[in-house]
């Protein structure tokens, strides 16, 4: 008999055998575990991260809405300001400046678009030019036009511009 015949003939030891079952499971059992407090791990730290991302979410929404809020109520103000300022004597000289320059700028007027508020007064001042009430004007000022071309010194134009320069000052921060 050579030595391998030897060693499969002979008996296994019970206790040996008991020992190698057990210590089988035990590496299997600590496998598993290792496994499930690994997986474990990786579900804690994925719902921290989406918690986090969640988190920081919302604080964007906040800070955009207290931003929007802030302009809004500035933008309002200037509203007001420049409802006042239409009630002045320099208003109307402010529109005759405008239709000055739009006349110079687009070689002659045909045709001024201003608020139904503003339209009586202009034709009245302007009397050799068509006006006409335009709804987009709401504010004030005025659209002044000829063939085709025009220039817009709406305060609802201003308004916007001023709006989107003060928004993009404010994103800076």
């Amino acid at each position: 008999m050579t030595q391998n015949d030897e060693k499969t003939n002979n008996p296994v030891n019970p206790e040996t055998q008991k020992n190698n079952i057990k210590d089988s499971v035990e590496d299997k059992l600590l496998t598993e575990a290792y496994d499930m407090i690994q997986q474990g791990v990786f579900d804690i730290q994925s719902e921290m991260a989406r918690e986090l991302s969640m988190h920081k979410i919302e604080g964007k929404k906040e800070v955009y809405a207290e931003k929007e809020h802030y302009i809004d109520a500035v933008m309002a103000a200037v509203k007001k300001q420049l409802l006042n300022f239409k009630k002045t004597d320099a208003y109307i000289e402010y529109l005759k400046k405008c239709v000055e320059k739009a006349s110079e700028k687009l070689g002659g007027l045909t045709r001024i678009y201003v608020s139904r508020t503003d339209r009586d007064v202009m034709r009245v001042i302007f009397s050799d030019i068509e006006v006409k009430q335009d709804l987009r004007i709401m504010l004030g000022g005025l659209i002044a036009e000829n063939d085709g071309l025009t220039m817009d010194f709406s305060f609802e134009r201003k308004l916007r511009a001023e709006r989107e320069k003060f928004e993009n000052k404010i994103n800076e921060i």
